[in-house]
């Protein structure tokens, strides 16, 4: 890890946003699947038709038609939104996506874009393919929660708003249309990316270092939860034990935090330190039958 954990992290990050990504080039597939959760969920590379299909229509039509635009906004985003692209990651199973993404759609219709040939990528949240399409057009692109609406001018990322906006859609996109300062939700995890990610397995000491820098600006134990599971989907077996572990110091009072770290442990072959990880959740929640089976079970 680098010895200044957050030197220059501001810096670092908007340099990270404006690396240069490919837009999905990927075949549009509009497909429906039964995940291995046995949930019936779009997958893949889709075109927006499908949001009126039976099973998505009402939650489209409820969020959409509720709400009210803001029209000063939509004009200003008119001109800026000319000769730019937009791809959105997204859950047909994810509340958020539900909320946020008939609402950007009818931002962008009443500025004049053709939402017709937006591109829609749905993407699982079955544990073996969390966060991912199908299609996998989620690699290379940092999709570690949804929606996530990635803005580009030809082949260049100009930024992106991460889940929800930080003030509102409209004026969250005009900043970035505007190329002005603009931070998306889960600041913390880009910090974490730009200092201390990677493929090596960190020490108690790097990680409470990062603890200690990352817990001002965290803000919530879901958050690097999300990011570990979308990690571990990957088969990034190491850097996911790395956040499972500095979400444990971070949140040290959630037993759900400490049951997670215990499962990639386990995982690992690290049975020892796994018990020692559910002994911890027992003393959070006494009497958690569940726990105790858990524990018995690497006991024996």
């Amino acid at each position: 890890m680098k010895n200044i954990f957050f030197l220059v992290a501001a810096i670092s990050f908007a340099a990270a946003c404006q690396r240069a990504m490919l837009p999905t080039g990927t075949q549009v597939i509009n497909t429906e699947i039964k995940n291995a959760n046995g949930q019936l969920i779009l997958a893949g590379h889709a075109s927006p038709a499908v949001l009126g299909w039976p099973n998505y229509k009402n939650w489209f039509d409820q969020s959409y038609n509720t709400y009210s635009t803001d029209t000063n906004s939509v004009l200003q985003l008119r001109p800026l939104l000319k000769g730019k692209t937009m791809e959105i990651f997204l859950g047909s199973w994810c509340g958020d996506s539900r909320r946020e993404v008939p609402r950007m759609l009818k931002i962008l219709q009443q500025a004049g874009v053709d939402t017709n040939r937006l591109a829609l990528i749905f993407v699982d949240n079955a544990a073996a393919s969390y966060k991912q399409s199908p299609q996998h057009e989620e690699q290379g692109k940092n999709i570690h929660h949804v929606p996530t609406f990635i803005v580009y001018e030809g082949k260049k990322e100009l930024g992106r708003i991460i889940e929800s906006p930080v003030l509102s859609l409209e004026k969250d996109l005009l900043s970035i249309l505007k190329h002005e300062s603009y931070h998306p939700n889960y600041q913390a995890i880009a910090y974490w990316q730009e200092n201390a990610s990677g493929g090596s397995a960190m020490d108690l000491t790097e990680l409470q270092r990062a603890a200690a820098q990352l817990k001002p600006i965290v803000k919530y134990y879901g958050e690097f939860a999300g990011y570990a599971n979308m990690l571990l989907a990957a088969g990034k077996t190491t850097e996911a034990l790395n956040v499972f572990q500095l979400n444990s110091l971070l949140f040290p009072e959630s037993a759900s935090a400490l049951s997670s770290l215990a499962d990639v442990l386990i995982r690992s072959g690290r049975t020892i330190e796994a018990a020692t990880a559910l002994e911890r959740a027992l003393a959070l929640k006494p009497g958690d039958e569940e726990l105790k089976k858990r524990i018995a079970a690497l006991k024996h």
